[in-house]
């Protein structure tokens, strides 16, 4: 009983330790505009709960016809690299598709996208890892949960973020697309680089079992994703860090001070919200200063008549620190 105990103990501490940690970096990750703490939240409990039990039912739904012998590894090789995938990335991707469609004033661009799609992709991990690590010690005692919590809570414990993220990227460039083809067809390619990744990282894993090279395949997709992601993130640093450079010149002796600006504009090492938040006023007069610049850049690329509320936000946010 004891051992028991110890062992559902030890699949819960490392299903959600680790990904406490992944999900609280990509959350910080956002340097200029971090997203609201509440939505953060909602995305990572919808990967965890309403995808994970969605998945299993449209799993068993739709992969029983293509599994035409239970076991063999023609059948898991279906199940895992052809049906999974497409339904896991629906499941999760619901939700990101509803955030960038019904909550745009808090999807400005690519990184938004990353962070909410890491974001229900840790929690869908930390579930289904809770279940594999609960079905390892069962079958296998410590030994085999030992062997797995290293494979998914470390070597592979950003896979799921990498494949929602690889979504809310697309969704991302599909938000600044100054056209709705394009942003169409952004859409669509994130979607399929998500299901794509995620195939090709299942494949790699079942043949694995026959072949080792199917695991250097899954190992290569792991590193190759967490380069990608980091190269994203690099850019639109960048991106945005010119987006406030340009649009807020224009504000100095307006709504800030010479300092301020330069404080938006200063080193990479350290957000300079985070700095700020010794003076709370200071920290949201910067952060406020930070939405307008993005609202800016957008009216300014999509114009008035894609998005024709911008002009009148971005009134109410000048309001709101000339008013304080």
């Amino acid at each position: 009983m004891l051992t028991t105990f110890i062992g559902l103990f030890v699949s819960l501490a490392a299903a959600v330790i680790p990904t406490f940690f992944y999900a609280l970096a990509f959350y910080l990750a956002d340097r200029y505009e971090r997203e609201p703490v509440w939505m953060g939240i909602v995305a990572f409990l919808w990967g965890a709960i309403p995808a994970v039990v969605t998945s299993l039912f449209g799993e068993i739904i739709i992969g029983v016809p293509f599994v035409g012998d239970p076991g063999s590894l023609t059948a898991a090789v279906v199940e895992s690299a052809l049906v999974a995938p497409v339904v896991e990335e629906l499941a999760k991707g619901a939700a990101l598709f509803a955030i960038y469609k019904f909550m745009r004033n808090e999807f400005d661009g690519v990184l938004d996208g990353l962070t909410y799609g890491a974001l229900i992709g840790f929690g869908f991990a930390m579930t289904e890892n809770f279940l594999y690590f609960v079905g390892a010690f069962s079958e296998g005692g410590f030994v085999d949960l030992s062997l797995l919590i290293f494979l998914r809570a470390v070597i592979f414990g950003l896979n799921h973020a990498l494949y929602t993220g690889l979504f809310g990227i697309g969704l991302g460039m599909a938000r600044q697309a100054t056209s709705p083809t394009s942003a169409r067809r952004w859409a669509v390619a994130g979607f399929a680089a998500a299901v794509g990744s995620h195939a090709l990282h299942n494949l790699g894993a079942s043949l694995s079992s026959v072949n080792g090279l199917g695991i250097v395949l899954s190992l290569g997709l792991a590193v190759g994703g967490i380069a990608l992601v980091g190269i994203v993130m690099l850019l639109t640093w960048r991106q945005e860090h010119l987006w406030l450079r340009d649009e807020l010149l224009g504000e100095v002796g307006v709504l800030l001070s010479q300092a301020e600006y330069d404080s938006l504009l200063s080193g990479w090492r350290r957000s300079p919200l985070l700095d700020a938040r010794k003076n709370r006023g200071q920290a949201e007069r910067l952060h406020t200063a930070v939405e307008i610049a993005f609202r800016k850049h957008r009216l300014r690329r999509l114009g008035s008549e894609r998005e024709p509320t911008l002009a009148g936000q971005i009134e109410e946010l000048r309001e709101k620190i000339l008013g304080r």
